[in-house]
């Protein structure tokens, strides 16, 4: 009976996706092209008639890489860069849009145009996704159901009727950028009344592989538009702009100039001395073919009448900055040029400030990196790579389940992780995947290891805690079970020790310490996970295999005569502290060890990306606040308050700040901010905030912080001030919650539904 209950979700799941999807599988998949390198955006149309007054009109699309859909000219949504990324031969999403307000009587056209995206990915970096399994051309598969006022429907497909050609955009890619040539616009192609005789039939061609799935995540949408704060002139027909802040997306120009007249615009993060753009800054892992489109680069060829606006449509960069270049004689001036802020559209759940602006500027930087880096999967950085990176994702989570309701989008990358998968239980460092990822090199090695798989335990866990999500953990577990039982085959005596270890650290720590860590951790959730599914004997076998491990790992890397972890690296300390793993009479001892750690180094961090998860909770967690604050907030390097000191509006991918300007993987402290200083924390044993605990944490030379968070219930609010001698803490429970407020020298007690003010 084991063995029943998994296969019928499977079963049922699959029944539900494909009755779902029924309406747009009675449509044929359509190309314009077989070859992959064809460099033109095809334009694809439909005329049809609604004879009769419609009560509705529901289209169901699949475009890949990505679309755009019209209907009578008009766009059917405002949505951008759709459809969702996922591994392509074995999931594709699928969007549903109400267009009856779009329909017209009688004759009415239905058009698309397609970009590449990373279905046919045509610039080549050393990632190599130009050689991925799934790519072939981009390629339609459309429905539009028509319900007649009269109770009667109709079916409009795609299939072998429709018509399609190239289109001005020229060449689009999601590293390099586009090429678009507007004086190759066809005015009224996707609309009714075009003369299309000179158009092609279209190719009915194969599908990409995948099971379609309706998208149950937010669509990726312009989240804000940011006029640039200067421009500045740098001659021989150069413009830099400076948008003020460092953001994904594009920017939409506004330009008149005679027709052939081509205007380039760099992307980029980085001046130079002389004020232009430093155009090598990030570009290393492009491989660019001579004559081919540069990094982050788009060109806008003019065709000459008045006034014209140019948005890229299928691609997107991380910058700050704008060179604009042209080889005729149009000027530009600040008005010329609006960047386009883009990001999933995921509501916000969560709001912090202080009376410290350092930590304001902080989360509003966290906050600007995380919504560049979530664009239909949770990405490393908007610029060089737009990649999953696992790490990545799982460091960042929790800031991002803190201030978004991104639940959905979370629980659609975890099948992206389950979906690349080996049978073997091997992850990749990145999802969406097919082959490449695997290996830091081609060499045959053991991967990324526990540190950067442990994505799919961990994610699994987040949303559980924060969400209440028994069926993310129902949905999961056996992809986490495998994934652990791979880490205990290569394990020796419980130390695992290969993978990737504190990634961009100034000072080492042993890998086979931090994979250990990870492997016990990963074990003891999945242990904890088996009880929620009612997998009894797998909850009791996996608590004694991370008792074991727990027992190797302190045998192999503790040192209790001086309270050290194998050396003095604030990440093993602290690491060790986080992870559970340091036995209780020892706590004190080493969270003093890591406290005085922090002070030697005057309070600058010298961690990496690993350790910023741990450094702050262990210190705060274990009486030393003051310290955490300092180190967070201290404007020497190395430091995060260095990089905000130093103008930076979001986080770096390393303490130098010699790679990218917009990585996440730095922005736990965001979490920080809400565990901690305001001392929300979920109770696992009533998740989803049924219950939850209160225990802020005030450190001295900061006089107020206000946090509010929104659950299922409600809205929790924390909010404590420093008047005279005593604290005053005002909190919010939500109907249906219990809070539980631990305060120091005062007993825990229990608060329901209401608003509170205390003071001590």
């Amino acid at each position: 009976m084991k063995m029943i209950k998994p296969l019928l979700l499977v079963f049922c799941c699959l029944v539900v996706c494909a009755a779902k999807a029924q309406l747009l599988q009675q449509g044929a998949w359509i190309t314009n092209t077989e070859d992959t390198a064809a460099r033109g955006t095809p334009y694809f149309r439909k005329v049809f008639s609604a004879g009769k007054p419609v009560a509705k009109a529901t289209l169901e699309v699949c475009g890949v890489g990505y679309h755009m859909t019209y209907v009578n000219g008009k766009p059917v949504t405002s949505a951008v860069l759709e459809q969702g990324y996922t591994r392509y031969d074995k999931r594709l999403l699928y969007t549903t849009y109400d267009i009856t307000a779009l329909l017209q009587k009688g004759e009415n056209c239905l058009a698309a145009e397609l970009g590449n995206g990373w279905y046919n990915a045509q610039s080549y970096t050393i990632w190599f996704f130009h050689m991925i399994g799934w790519r072939k051309t981009p390629r339609l598969l459309a429905a539009l159901q028509l319900e007649y006022a009269d109770g009667s429907k109709e079916t409009i497909v795609t299939d072998n009727s429709w018509k399609c050609t190239v289109g001005p955009g020229r060449f689009n890619s999601m590293h390099a950028g586009e090429i678009y040539d507007a004086r190759k616009e066809i005015p009224g192609w996707n609309a009714p009344g075009l003369n299309d005789a000179s158009w092609q039939k279209v190719m009915v061609t194969s599908a990409p592989g995948g099971m379609l799935e309706k998208q149950d995540m937010p669509s990726a949408v312009i989240i804000n538009r940011i006029t640039p704060v200067s421009v500045t002139a740098l001659g021989s027909k150069r413009w830099l702009y400076d948008m003020g802040q460092n953001f994904a997306g594009v920017v939409t120009l506004q330009v008149q100039g005679k027709a052939g007249d081509t205007i380039t615009l760099h992307y980029g993060e980085v001046l130079n001395a002389d004020g232009s753009i430093n155009l090598a800054h990030n570009a290393g892992q492009m491989m660019v073919p001579p004559g081919d489109l540069t990094f982050q680069t788009d060109k806008y060829i003019v065709k000459g009448d008045g006034v014209e606006t140019y948005t890229p449509r299928f691609t997107y960069h991380g910058f700050q900055y704008v060179q604009v270049e042209t080889d005729g004689a149009a000027t530009f001036d600040k008005k010329a040029l609006t960047g386009l802020f883009y990001s999933t559209d995921f509501t916000p759940t969560g709001s912090f400030s202080s009376s410290d602006t350092m930590l304001n500027k902080l989360y509003k930087a966290a906050i600007q990196s995380y919504r560049s880096n979530f664009i239909s999967i949770p990405t490393d950085c908007p610029q060089r790579e737009k990649m999953g990176w696992t790490a990545d994702a799982h460091i960042a989570a929790e800031l991002g389940l803190w201030n978004f309701d991104a639940a959905s989008g979370y629980r659609k990358w975890l099948r992206d992780l389950r979906d690349v998968q080996l049978a073997d239980g091997n992850l990749p460092g990145v999802a969406p995947t097919l082959g490449r990822g695997y290996h830091w090199t081609d060499r045959n090695d053991d991967g990324f290891g526990p540190a950067w798989g442990s994505a799919l335990p961990l994610v699994t866990w987040y949303l559980y805690m924060y969400g209440g999500d028994t069926a993310v953990v129902r949905e999961n577990y056996a992809a986490i079970k495998l994934f652990t039982e791979r880490m205990r085959r290569r394990a020796n005596g419980f130390i695992y020790n290969t993978g990737f270890g504190d990634w961009v650290s100034l000072q080492q720590t042993p890998v086979p310490f931090i994979s250990t860590a990870y492997f016990y951790s990963d074990t003891r959730l999945l242990s904890k996970m088996a009880a929620i599914v009612g997998e009894k004997d797998d909850a009791r076998q996996y608590a004694l295999l991370a008792d074991s491990i727990g027992k190797a790992f302190n045998d192999t890397f503790l040192h209790d005569k001086n309270g050290l972890y194998g050396d003095t690296a604030l990440t093993a300390l602290s690491g060790a502290l986080f992870h559970g793993l340091c036995p209780p009479a020892l706590q004190k001892k080493v969270a003093e060890r890591l406290a005085a750690g922090v002070q030697k180094r005057n309070y600058h961090a010298d961690f990496g990306v690993l350790g910023t998860k741990y450094v702050l909770p262990a210190l705060s967690d274990n009486g030393y606040a003051d310290i955490a604050y300092r180190l967070l907030t201290d404007t020497g390097y190395a430091g995060w308050g260095h990089w905000i000191a130093n103008g930076a509006t979001t986080l770096y991918e390393d303490w130098p700040g010699a790679e990218s300007h917009n990585h996440v993987f730095f922005g736990d402290y965001g979490a920080w901010f809400f565990k901690s200083l305001a001392g929300i924390r979920p109770d696992e044993s009533a998740p989803g905030f049924q219950r939850f605990t209160i225990q802020p944490v005030f450190p001295e030379k900061l006089e107020w912080i206000k946090a509010a968070h929104t659950t299922r219930y409600g809205v929790i609010e924390v909010e404590w001030r420093r008047v005279k001698k005593q604290i005053k803490l005002g909190i919010q429970v939500p109907p249906g919650t219990t809070a539980v407020v631990k305060l120091p020298g005062r007993p825990d007690k229990t608060y329901r539904a209401g608003k509170y003010l205390l003071a001590f």
